[in-house]
């Protein structure tokens, strides 16, 4: 170890107060020289530990829900439903003014709170002695602002253009892949230790990646932009936001593709039982199903992050929705379980990008110094999409369990008009 005395001219050993700091000799030769290489590089893997965190104990709710003393089928799937949409829907309601907040004082320390709030979250939910006592520990997560909504802000703000459409997409290939892989390893878990004991090694991931995130990155805010947003200048207003262009089809779009996303899992592990899959490997096919579609949709935003650098972001958003229209009409008319299989990856592989696409175009026709506030629009718009999905989803079945693939391709259809009427032809670089 090697102690460096000037820390305060030195981002890497700048710790929680930009105090000096002791630091392994061989870490500080391995990580990136220029500091926006590092501070993608800690959120990255801070989202990694989030969202596999995450994923290590949601899946397996209603069992957790069960031990707590919910009895019934329809009672436990009430409790579960009420806390997996609780926290995201206070988040994307709660998203913008957190946004204002970032705009004003950093991003950094937004995420900081957030992720605190999420590591202590998950601390006290293997405590928890009763489902009420459960669904306050969302509520408290729900308010105190959600990660996924503000790391994506946090990204940009230090990245150069050059590098953006790259680093948005290996920050939602990452979101994806941990997401996709979580559950099995909260499985083997929860068989293995307990749902409980789970639950403090997602605090462990979540304490972790609050570290990172305090001491790899550093926010660069020049003087007058802060200063003119303390002002109150630099704050943007929703409608002001909606003056930029095709702000109001970006939005959408991360409304409705993450409705889309969400709505598939209270239905597949029905659908599948229709299509001839036998109950005691339900849970097994539903899961290889969403897992596979996640990780499709990992690939499409990491090859959506390279050729965006070469190509137009309206022609490649077209032909995602225009793929999503065309693939998820015959999920519905499938009566075989790979049929459904193979036709969710085609899914992911065509529309996974469209969020990359999203966000690449926000971060180009969105004025810098309030482009905390815009995107947390956007990031509410996709947590609110991804709460109501599911609750819709689940209505459709009344009607019929194959609707909501019919509806997701009108949706598809519905953006991908929407997109085309909207969003300029030219280059986003003239805008």
């Amino acid at each position: 170890m090697s102690w460096c005395p000037a820390a305060a001219g030195n981002p890497l050993v700048e710790g929680l107060a930009g105090h000096s700091c002791y630091i392994s000799r061989p870490m500080r030769f391995a990580l990136p020289k220029e500091q926006w290489r590092r501070n993608r590089l800690a959120i990255n893997i801070a989202a990694a530990l989030v969202f596999s965190g995450f994923t290590f104990v949601m899946p397996f709710l209603p069992l957790y829900v069960r031990e707590l003393g919910v009895e019934g089928q329809a009672g436990i799937a009430t409790w579960s439903g009420l806390l997996l949409t609780t926290s995201p829907l206070l988040a994307g309601l709660l998203g913008p003014f957190w946004g204002r907040l970032g705009d004003r004082y950093g991003m950094k320390i937004m995420v900081e709170r957030a992720t605190l709030a999420m590591a202590l979250h998950w601390g006290l939910f293997g405590f928890a002695r009763s489902t009420y006592q459960l669904l306050a520990l969302r509520i408290m997560l729900g308010m105190l602002g959600g990660f996924g909504s503000l790391s994506m802000p946090l990204l940009v703000s230090t990245t150069p253009r050059e590098h953006m459409s790259r680093s948005i997409g290996g920050l939602q290939t990452v979101q994806m892949v941990s997401a996709a892989v979580g559950p099995i390893i909260g499985g083997l878990l929860a068989d293995w230790i307990g749902i409980r004991e789970t639950c403090l090694i997602s605090s462990a991931s979540g304490f972790t990646a609050l570290a990172l995130i305090s001491i790899l990155y550093r926010e660069e805010v020049p003087a007058a932009a802060a200063a003119e947003s303390r002002a109150g200048r630099g704050r943007m207003t929703f409608r002001q936001a909606a003056a930029c262009p095709a702000f109001g089809t970006m939005v959408s779009v991360m409304f409705l593709v993450s409705f889309a996303e969400r709505s598939f899992s209270p239905v597949v592990p029905l659908y599948i039982l229709t299509l001839g899959t036998s109950l005691s490997s339900a849970a097994r096919t539903a899961g290889m199903i969403i897992s596979m579609g996640l990780l499709s949709e990992a690939v499409s935003a990491t090859l959506m992050g390279n050729r965006l650098r070469k190509s137009l972001p309206r022609v490649l958003l077209l032909w995602r929705l225009a793929g999503g229209a065309l693939v998820c009409f015959p999920m519905g008319l499938v009566w075989t379980t790979p049929q459904l299989l193979v036709l969710r990856i085609v899914l992911g592989l065509l529309a996974g990008g469209c969020m990359v696409v999203v966000y690449t175009l926000g971060s180009r026709v969105i004025p810098a110094e309030t482009r905390a506030t815009s995107f947390s629009f956007l990031a509410s718009a996709a947590l609110l999409g991804g709460a109501t999905g599911p609750i819709l989803a689940g209505a459709l079945t009344h009607l019929s369990i194959r609707a909501i693939f019919f509806f997701n391709s009108l949706l598809f259809l519905f953006l991908w008009l929407m997109a085309f009427r909207t969003v300029p032809r030219r280059s986003t670089s003239e805008l």
